[in-house]
Parts: structure tokens; C-alpha cells; sequence
């Protein structure tokens, strides 16, 4: 099947979303719960018919899509400068999930493990405390153990919290996943140095449809 530069665009930004995720809630101890619950559902869709709908619909990513226009722009925005913390986020997810490839028991673990959280999500909800506790444990268990690890850097006071942990490691989870669909569907790191004006045209086109669809949504 052949790929779209949207599709590769609409991963790519799952791991953005991710990143923009772990850092609202490093540095502010709250995030975009549309955005966090489309990352963290991520986890559990296992036969999308399209790229989008692993994060239910385009608009599940539109944080991402936003983050990812920001940190690629040539030019920095008022009030929206670059940040080289989402920045190493996303690299330390890539390199995880390059790992992973390698560690055929460690990805089999992981894949069977997410059958705990899944359980609890449909139980008790996606957002409680031990669904993210089921979630944050897979990281551990998992992909913490493997090198390079991604240092969170953030408020203590916010770090230290539990139910904060559980949520950054839950959208590292997360973003390891996106990574994962993004090279499924040809993304690569030779794509992001010779290929940058079409990833900033696609993530363009999609923004664009996200706001098309809200206007509509407003005059209904």
C-alpha cells in the first residue's frame, strides 16, 4: 500500500503530541485531556482502516500537528518559540522505538502486556488512576531498561506526584507507538532532512482541514 505524505505527517505528529504532552505535565502538572486521551487510545487500536483513526480522527492530533508546525518553523513565532525539550522527547521516542525493533521478546511483551490496560480502560475508564498505572508499569517493565533513557526535565513538585508519572510514562508509551506507525509508513530520519518542505506542506493541509471541519461544526 502506498503512503501519503499526510499519513507520515499524522504519525509523525503522534509523537509530538506525545512530547507536547510529557512537558505540560512535567512543567505544569495538567495537559490537553482531548489530546491526552487521543494519544493514550492510541495504545489500543490494532486494525485501523486509515492513519488518522488510530487517534480516532485528524483532530485527535491537532496539538501535535500544532507542536510540530512550531518546532519546524524556520522562523520563531511570538510567544511560541522553539522548544528543545519536546525536541529531545520526540528524538529519545524515535531512538526508543529503533531499539525495540531489535528486541523481538522485549516487543513481544510489550504488545502482550497492553492486554492489562486495555482491560482496565474498558473497566474503570481510560483517564483513572490504574489504567495509567497499567500503562506507566509496560514502560517500565519495557522500554525504561533501554538506552538512550528520556530524561524528563520539569517542576519537582509536579514530578514527584504519582498520578504524574504514571501520565508522562503512559504518553512515552504512547509516543514509542506513533514512532512505530511513522516508520511503518516510511518515515525515516533521511525523510526530515531532505523532505521538510513536504512534511511542513502536509501538516499545512491538515491543519487546515481541522479548521474547515470546525467552521462547519459552528454553523451547525
Amino acid at each position: 500500500m502506498n503512503h501519503t505524505d499526510q499519513d507520515r505527517a499524522i504519525a509523525f505528529a503522534g509523537i509530538y503530541q506525545a512530547a507536547a504532552l510529557v512537558h505540560q505535565i512535567a512543567t505544569q502538572g495538567q495537559s490537553d485531556t482531548q489530546a491526552l486521551t487521543s494519544t493514550l487510545n492510541s495504545l489500543f487500536v490494532t486494525d485501523p482502516q486509515t492513519t488518522a483513526e488510530v487517534f480516532g480522527d485528524v483532530s485527535g492530533v491537532r496539538l501535535g500537528l500544532q507542536t510540530l508546525r512550531n518546532q519546524m518553523s524556520s522562523t520563531e513565532i511570538v510567544g511560541q518559540q522553539k522548544n528543545m525539550h519536546i525536541t529531545q522527547y520526540v528524538i529519545g521516542m524515535i531512538a526508543l522505538e529503533a531499539k525495540l525493533r531489535q528486541d523481538t521478546d522485549m516487543e513481544a511483551t510489550l504488545f502482550k502486556k497492553l492486554s492489562v490496560p486495555e482491560a482496565q480502560c474498558k473497566h474503570f475508564g481510560l483517564l483513572h488512576e490504574n489504567t495509567l498505572a497499567g500503562m506507566a508499569l509496560i514502560f517500565t517493565e519495557t522500554l525504561s531498561r533501554l538506552r538512550p533513557k528520556i530524561l524528563v526535565k520539569g517542576a519537582h513538585g509536579h514530578l514527584n506526584q504519582a498520578i504524574n508519572a504514571n501520565r508522562i510514562r503512559s504518553c512515552l508509551l504512547a509516543g514509542v507507538r506513533a514512532a512505530r506507525l511513522w516508520r511503518q509508513l516510511g518515515g525515516s530520519r533521511w525523510h526530515l532532512l531532505f523532505k521538510r518542505g513536504r512534511y511542513t506542506l502536509a501538516v499545512d493541509q491538515l491543519l487546515e482541514q481541522i479548521r474547515t471541519a470546525d467552521q462547519q461544526q459552528t454553523l451547525h
